[in-house]
């Protein structure tokens, strides 16, 4: 369990004066409780069934629901929290119990849950955590119809409020594990960059792209115990002209002088990075080179202007500005980064936007990219993750910044 996550939220309802906090994004669950539910991180359908409860009276206990099939993997993994489960339809039964005959009738598993028990279980709880009355935090946006339904059945005296924004500013400095774990995250995109760019040849598409990024990246964690907790990658390839990252984008396949760009990540203990790098299939041509170089550039004054106390925003202005004044004044792109961590949309806020006024502080993860999308010359990407340090920022990539021919 995150105990410096668990009393910065307790600070932050005690100041605003709610009862409690209900985690329900995957994200939220797994950063309160350390438990990252197989269910709800990979089936959006199963959203609402797993739920954190955190009670502003910091002599009650932080209390997980879960279903019985994921109760034993969440003991192990948040042995300090309390659990509160329901059944599913997976029968849990040995071999031993299940051949004996029953002695009176077996009560029957429900199809998918029984809404009537996750309800009472859910109203218990809220009642002993001393949440079933007055203002309580929650994941406000994201929640679905069913679980709000649920929730407001349970506690008709209750008011959900947004904390949404409380939880990505508390997420937003990050402890030094947490960094350990994008670096190990980084470690491996960068391997399966690696090897796609050396398995490169003539004809291959974007989808044959991401095929060899995802070998590469399963590879380098055979038998490397320091991935232990790697989960799943990511990449958004591009090849030669097509600056679509969708699933069988293709542009007839890699010819010489063609651009391959990835933007990618890889998920280790449940943080997720994010970085990129762009390769020139055998030749680059001059345009290539011209605009990798000045786009190379603003991503540099990027990220050497950033530092504690700077304004997030004239990071923004000073990247832009270089692009402007060196042959492309009308590039135009929203933001030039943002905050990374636990979502499976790896974008978190803040953004590296213009109108950002939050300052840059010690701990804070960002991806700093400038890239572009250009479908005369091809997709660009410079992108790295780099942690705000007291004198500057420590870049977690290693890969080089030139524009790479394989």
């Amino acid at each position: 369990m995150n105990t410096v996550a668990i009393d910065s939220i307790r600070r932050t309802l005690q100041e605003k004066g709610h009862a409690g906090y209900i985690a329900y994004t995957p994200s939220s669950v797994f950063y309160v409780t350390g438990f990252r539910s197989y269910f709800i991180s990979e089936w959006w359908r199963l959203h609402g069934t797993v739920l954190a409860f955190v009670p502003a009276n910091p002599d009650l206990p932080v209390t997980l629901l879960v279903s019985d099939f994921e109760s034993g993997t969440a003991s192990a993994a948040a042995p300090g929290l309390q659990l509160r489960t329901y059944r599913l339809w997976v029968d849990l039964s040995t071999a031993e119990q299940m051949a004996t005959p029953p002695g009176e009738a077996v009560a029957t598993r429900p199809e998918q849950w029984d809404d009537t028990e996750l309800d009472s279980v859910v109203a218990e709880t809220l009642r002993e955590l001393d949440m079933a009355s007055g203002t309580v935090g929650t994941d406000l946006p994201f929640v679905n119809h069913a679980t709000m339904a649920r929730l407001q059945r349970c506690a008709e005296q209750v008011e959900l409020v947004d904390l949404s924004e409380e939880l990505y500013a508390i997420r937003l400095i990050k402890q030094e594990w947490e960094i350990e774990r994008l670096r190990l995250g980084v470690e491996l995109s960068e391997a399966g960059m690696a090897y796609a760019a050396r398995n490169l040849s003539t004809g291959m598409t974007a989808q044959d792209v991401r095929a060899l990024y995802q070998v590469g990246v399963a590879q380098a964690t055979i038998g490397d115990a320091r991935y232990h907790g790697y989960a799943e990658n990511w990449v958004l390839p591009t090849v030669g002209r097509t600056t679509s990252a969708a699933y069988g984008a293709s542009t007839g396949g890699l010819q010489r002088g063609d651009l391959v760009k990835f933007d990618c990540g890889a998920t280790v203990a449940g943080y997720r990075s994010d970085g990129g790098r762009t390769f020139a299939f055998g030749e680059a041509c001059d345009a290539a080179r011209d605009m990798y170089q000045v786009m190379a550039r603003a991503q540099e004054i990027a990220r050497e202007s950033i530092a504690p106390g700077k304004v997030i925003g004239d990071t923004y202005r000073a990247a832009m500005a270089h692009v402007h004044d060196n042959g492309y004044p009308t590039f135009n792109r929203g933001h030039i980064g943002h905050s990374v961590g636990l979502d499976s949309f790896h974008e978190e806020p803040p953004y590296l936007g213009p109108d950002c006024q939050q300052t840059f502080a010690e701990g804070m993860v960002f991806a700093v990219e400038v890239p572009t999308y250009t479908p005369d010359i091809g997709a660009m990407m410079i992108e790295d993750l780099v942690v705000v340090r007291a004198g500057g920022v420590e870049l977690l990539h290693s890969m080089s910044h030139e524009l790479m021919v394989v």
